[in-house]
């Protein structure tokens, strides 16, 4: 299965007065916590199946879509890698799953601080996101970002297979601690207002810990 537009847990707006150089950014879920903490994979207006490398057995129409903070440079600009279109593909999604990780423990969705026009050139030109410093960087270990970064090598055929970027979520997650949150009460702000990830730390890790390889790539 190919999901094609993997992103978000709960993303509401971007609250200027959280990051008031950042445009505002509406994102629809489609990665839920249900009341029994299991991530659940939602929207599958792009899923593909996939029967072999190179064997689509979907329909073979093709309905461009996609988040562009969440997409590969391929899928971004095709011409760029001499493809015919912006079909997702497991390498697709395995990057996107990268930038899923980096939203998901760092706070923020991908590129925060940029909208969309811009994250895309970034993107295509070969940048990437920063590793987060401070509260937001505690989750990020050595092997965790240098995971994340191969996710989003450029050449889809130099991303790790799904297995590697679980057993290194497994690997770091025996050691990883929670970091602490405290809360201003004169800043505190309703959930809606929230321009973060609103998901506790317990849901947070059982997310990131979770055995992909049951959903997708």
């Amino acid at each position: 299965m190919v999901h094609g537009d993997l992103k978000g847990v709960r993303f509401r707006t971007l609250n200027a007065a959280l990051l008031p150089d950042s445009p505002l950014i509406v994102v629809k879920a489609n990665i839920l916590i249900d009341q029994n903490h299991h991530a659940l994979l939602a929207d599958f207006g792009l899923l593909t199946i996939v029967s072999g490398a190179t064997n689509f057995t979907a329909s073979s129409s093709h309905a461009a879509g996609g988040t562009t903070r969440w997409m590969s440079p391929e899928r971004l600009d095709p011409d760029q890698f001499d493809l015919k279109d912006d079909r997702p593909t497991k390498e697709s999604d395995r990057y996107a799953l990268g930038m899923v990780v980096l939203e998901v423990l760092g706070g923020r969705p991908p590129f925060a601080l940029y909208n969309t026009q811009v994250v895309a050139r970034k993107v295509t030109k070969g940048e990437r996101p920063g590793r987060p410093e401070g509260p937001e960087g505690a989750w990020f270990t050595d092997d965790l970002w240098r995971m994340l970064g191969l996710c989003w090598t450029t050449p889809p055929e130099s991303r790790p297979s799904i297995e590697a970027v679980l057993e290194c979520l497994e690997r770091v997650s025996e050691t990883w601690e929670p970091p602490s949150h405290q809360v201003n009460d004169d800043a505190a702000m309703d959930e809606d207002d929230w321009g973060l990830t609103t998901v506790s730390d317990w849901s947070l890790w059982l997310l990131v810990s979770m055995p992909f390889t049951l959903h997708s790539f």
